[in-house]
């Protein structure tokens, strides 16, 4: 099979969580024989445009005629059987669905947030979560700035999500979306996605199994994830005053220095390491703190724990119940709770034995649903099933 695979970074070809999920997935399918062509842009380029230019390109983020051709002359030269795209968002635009259909190429792309149906992609509102969007008007989020608190960057997200759904939310251009869980399913339907074309893979990752098999003794607690507002950490180095216990923290953000300044000491922190040194933090981690406020689509460091054999300790908001099982896996506890969240890191700082069946539990479960192999199976079905649907659309 050809797959053409298109991402649109955020950043300057930064790699977070969805670049790391399109790399791995292109890596997966060239590894059983497919030919795989990736088609990447950056955001970054309109920010070395001329004042100018960018007035221009912030009027094609709902439909770039550039974006268009680039992707047509993409198909053109590499006659893809479908076109897989992980992200549109801002240079690429809707149209490159359009470009694929007009070639006869079957199309399908990952939600790896909840932008289709929330403006601001998260179903966030000042750090709490909000669904307002799904059935009354978007339009609150221009003054409430959901998703950024620039104007400019507020209003170019609600416009391309309006551009979208005027256009029935890609409908039908696409012929399969992928959700990462069922939760995520649930509210693409609630939000106006046809049932019918969404398929839910979660995501995966390469057998850990050199770092579940480390013999050092697990100690202390970790959190992996940028350091803002939505990931919970504020309420993670609030809760660890008063409790006599390591907690490593990795990552980098806008709350770096507050956090610092005022957190106990014994939170040491890391700032972001390379992905092999916090795999290896991770095996010699007693539990993982995950106190995200926001639902999420699929976290990796969740995923990532698992597969060392570390249990942790989430917000039980959205998709985490699929994720992690109470008593099983992890503990689950109210997001911005700050009690209830002492009180499960005692239960676990306290229960060697609790710790030890857990992070057995977690591994079992990560071999159970999200190896490479596992994830092939679901990614090949999905591709066929567009593939037998785009052969019956006919343009438009």
């Amino acid at each position: 099979m050809r797959i053409l695979i298109v991402h649109n970074h955020y950043g300057n070809f930064a790699v977070g969580g969805e670049a790391m999920v399109m790399q791995a997935e292109a890596a997966l399918l060239r590894s059983h024989g497919h030919e795989v062509r990736v088609y990447e842009r950056t955001n970054a380029e309109i920010a070395r445009l001329s004042i100018f230019k960018k007035i221009e390109a912030f009027k094609d983020i709902t439909w770039s005629n550039e974006g268009y051709h680039a992707v047509a002359k993409e198909i053109n030269i590499f006659k893809p059987d479908i076109m897989h795209v992980h992200n549109y968002k801002f240079v690429l635009s809707p149209s490159i669905f359009k470009a694929a259909k007009e070639r006869r190429v079957a199309t399908c792309i990952t939600l790896h947030n909840y932008r289709l149906v929330c403006p601001a992609g998260q179903f966030l509102r000042k750090n709490r979560i909000c669904e307002d969007c799904l059935d009354n008007s978007p339009y609150r989020m221009l003054w409430r700035q959901c998703a950024s608190s620039n104007p400019i960057k507020n209003a170019a997200q609600f416009f391309l999500y309006w551009g979208t759904r005027k256009r029935q939310f890609l409908d039908p251009w696409v012929d399969s979306f992928i959700a990462l869980t069922q939760f995520g399913k649930s509210k693409f339907i609630s939000g106006g996605l046809p049932e019918n074309k969404i398929f839910v893979k979660p995501n995966f990752i390469e057998d850990t199994n050199y770092y579940y098999n480390r013999t050092e003794t697990r100690h202390g607690a970790l959190f992996v994830g940028r350091l803002s507002e939505e990931k919970g950490v504020r309420t993670l180095v609030e809760a660890w005053h008063g409790i006599d216990y390591p907690l490593s923290i990795v990552g980098d953000g806008p709350l770096k220095a507050e956090l610092r300044k005022h957190s106990p000491s014994n939170i040491t922190f890391h700032g972001s390491l390379m992905r092999t040194e916090c795999l290896g933090l991770m095996a010699k981690s007693a539990f993982l703190v995950f106190p995200s406020v926001c639902y999420e689509g699929f976290p990796l460091s969740l995923l990532e724990s698992f597969s060392v054999g570390t249990p942790c300790i989430a917000t039980d908001l959205g998709p985490r119940h699929e994720m992690v099982k109470n008593y099983y896996n992890g503990l689950l506890y109210p997001a911005n709770d700050i009690v209830s969240l002492r009180d499960k890191v005692r239960i676990l700082i306290e229960n060697h034995e609790l710790r030890e069946m857990m992070g057995r539990n977690a591994r079992d479960y990560y071999l159970a649903h999200y190896t490479p192999e596992i994830n092939y199976k679901q990614l090949l079905d999905i591709y066929r099933t567009a593939i037998k649907a785009s052969s019956s659309f006919s343009i438009r």
